[in-house]
């Protein structure tokens, strides 16, 4: 790997009177976030939110909790553990630096990049991946494991890897599962050698010095090309291809000892295979080709860890083979229009049939025709998965679905009356995200819906539902297997704590209440007889609660094991390290700021503390 002087020694520019130029050096903070998977604020307020990573750092070098700072939704395995949790319907094609979130960010000039910065004021540690955009592809400029870095803040700088073509874009992926709290990014820095102006590497007025002339295939165009046509000549670069009387006699290795077994029992070892190594073995022989395509391998395809490669074309060579598809993720697949929105629709047509379970989080293609295809093509969904999709208006027409199990709606601009109409057609309903969903003005209408027609209901998710009050929750008693509710931030649900004593059945594992003001000691005891098997338990700003009824809690939930206190004004730091002390099996978290923040906190921030 390079170090950062010698790349710049690299690159040289000649001048149209072959005079030759130094490179100019730039350094850029993020000018806009362009996308992300989630964030702790809320869609109407400026606190935790993507945004505040642009431009400079907020607080660095002061290290704790901010809410300048990015802050995602998740930490640690948590929401792993929960009633809600979702199992990824190909465990192969992910492995230990699998992504769990990301953000894009765009700069102002476009350059080639030497190093990027990542300000990490809480909890450091999560970042796995960075990415950078060029015309058409995406580079991986570095990788790595997730990490535990300690409390302190970090400028991670990692080394990454040369390429050439200039960018303005990249893309960060995290995955949380080390964190003991959430992480908090305050800004990115990149640092690049700025490309002139409508200048392109392919033109001549300008030459590279100390690059590889050997042809280089990016992580993803085997796959893409594989996915795309599955012809081997068309995968090699041609400095490697073989004479073409070779490739008229030649019909690939022969198969050694997978020669005497029978294709069921071939069949069945490829089931186990990623989706990669799936295609690499269709470049084999005929004899591997012919099995790796057969139509019982794509019964669930997962295609999310392959974002970066996966265009509107795969899906053309996948309807091929998809013709007992049951479950599909697409998700964060179509950046940057990779993927059109005709291609999905024309797939679902020919592969949707027996669709049970399909995700399409962070999916740009998605728009009201692909959310059609999805009601005419596949009526048997069971579980429809659709965070942070902007820029439909017909949910309504979900509406038509009637089997629906589990749907997950997180940071879309569905309406109150879409959302009650899908609610009230699928009375097996058993999981329901509707949290940050800014355009649900009357969430008690949601609630109200779900304790009326859904009594086998799981776990439903209000975060940050603004419009949500006791009127709503004092219905989903009804909800008797209610194992998880999420009522964080509903801020008109927590001006008394009375309801908790509506919510029935002894089922509950996981209850956030965070920031809700009103809750008392009195609401949680009338719950405790209820609260046996509880695993998680979030009292992040409920400012009334004592170590009265933390005792209780801690004593008579033997199943505890998450227990958040952060911002509790009633409960001293040395009673949060005796309680640690005396339940080592629950992690007792409590957020820290430092003695001394650089500047004042802007009144926009509506932290628990400066409200």
């Amino acid at each position: 790997m390079q170090c950062a002087s010698d790349m710049v020694s690299s690159l040289l520019w000649y001048t149209d009177d072959g005079k030759l130029e130094e490179p100019k050096v730039i350094e850029q903070f993020v000018l806009d976030v362009e996308d992300f998977s989630s964030q702790y604020g809320s869609e109407i307020s400026i606190s935790y939110t993507a945004f505040n990573i642009r431009g400079p750092p907020s607080n660095y070098p002061d290290y704790g909790d901010y809410p300048q700072a990015f802050v995602m939704r998740t930490y640690g395995t948590w929401w792993d553990e929960a009633p809600s949790a979702q199992e990824n319907y190909m465990p192969q094609n992910h492995d230990s630096v699998s992504s769990q979130d990301f953000v894009e960010v765009s700069f102002k000039e476009a350059v080639y990049p030497l190093d990027v910065s990542v300000f990490e004021t809480y909890n450091p540690g999560a970042l796995v991946r960075i990415w950078a955009r060029g015309v058409t592809t995406w580079y991986l400029l570095w990788e790595g494991e997730p990490q535990y870095v300690g409390d302190t803040p970090r400028i991670f700088c990692p080394p990454i890897r040369k390429i050439k073509e200039p960018t303005r874009v990249l893309r960060l992926e995290f995955n949380h599962k080390l964190l003991p709290y959430y992480t908090e990014l305050d800004a990115i820095l990149l640092r690049g050698i700025l490309c002139p102006k409508q200048e392109v590497p392919q033109t001549k007025k300008f030459s590279f010095f100390g690059c590889d002339t050997k042809p280089i295939i990016e992580k993803g165009q085997i796959l893409s090309r594989v996915l795309s046509s599955n012809l081997h000549e068309n995968i090699v670069p041609p400095m490697f291809a073989v004479s073409q009387t070779h490739r008229e006699i030649d019909r690939g290795p022969t198969l050694g000892d997978f020669q005497r077994l029978p294709d069921e029992t071939i069949l069945y070892v490829m089931k186990f295979l990623d989706m990669q190594s799936l295609c690499r073995c269709a470049q084999v022989n005929r004899h591997f080709s012919r099995l790796a395509s057969d139509s019982v391998l794509y019964r669930t395809i997962d295609l999310r860890p392959y974002w970066y490669c996966v265009q509107s074309q795969v899906l053309t060579t996948l309807s091929m083979r998809c013709k007992f598809l049951q479950k599909l993720d697409l998700s964060w697949c179509g950046s940057r229009r990779m993927v059109q929105s005709s291609y999905v629709v024309n797939f679902l047509k020919d592969s949707g049939a027996e669709l049970t379970h399909l995700r399409m989080n962070c999916c740009k293609f998605v728009d009201n025709s692909v959310l059609r295809a999805v009601v005419v093509t596949s009526p048997c969904l069971r579980e429809l998965c659709l965070r942070s999709v902007v820029g439909c208006s017909d949910w309504a027409v979900l509406s038509s679905l009637k089997k629906l199990r589990r749907l997950d709606l997180y940071r879309t601009d569905i309406s109150t009356a879409a959302a009650v109409a899908i609610v009230s057609a699928n009375p097996g309903l058993e999981h329901l995200n509707v949290g940050s969903c800014k355009m649900i003005a009357a969430m008690d209408e949601v609630a109200i819906a779900l304790g009326s027609n859904c009594p086998d209901l799981k776990s439903v998710d209000f975060w940050r539902s603004f419009s949500l009050t006791p009127n709503g929750i004092r219905v989903l008693g009804n909800c008797r297997n209610l194992q998880e509710l999420d009522v964080g931030w509903c801020l008109q649900a927590g001006a008394s704590g009375e309801w908790l004593a509506w919510l029935s059945g002894s089922e509950l594992r996981k209850l956030f209440l965070g920031a809700l003001r009103g809750i008392c000691d009195r609401d949680i005891r009338a719950l405790l007889p209820r609260m046996q098997r509880l695993q998680q338990l979030d009292l992040l700003g409920v400012r009334a609660v004592t170590p009265d009824i933390c005792d209780a809690i801690l004593d008579e939930c033997r199943e505890l094991r998450l227990l958040d206190v952060s911002f509790c004004d009633q409960i001293q730091d040395s009673r949060v390290l005796e309680w640690r002390e005396q339940y080592p099996h629950v992690r007792i978290k409590r957020s820290f700021q430092s003695a001394s923040i650089n500047t004042a906190p802007s009144p926009l921030f509506l932290a628990p503390m400066f409200e």
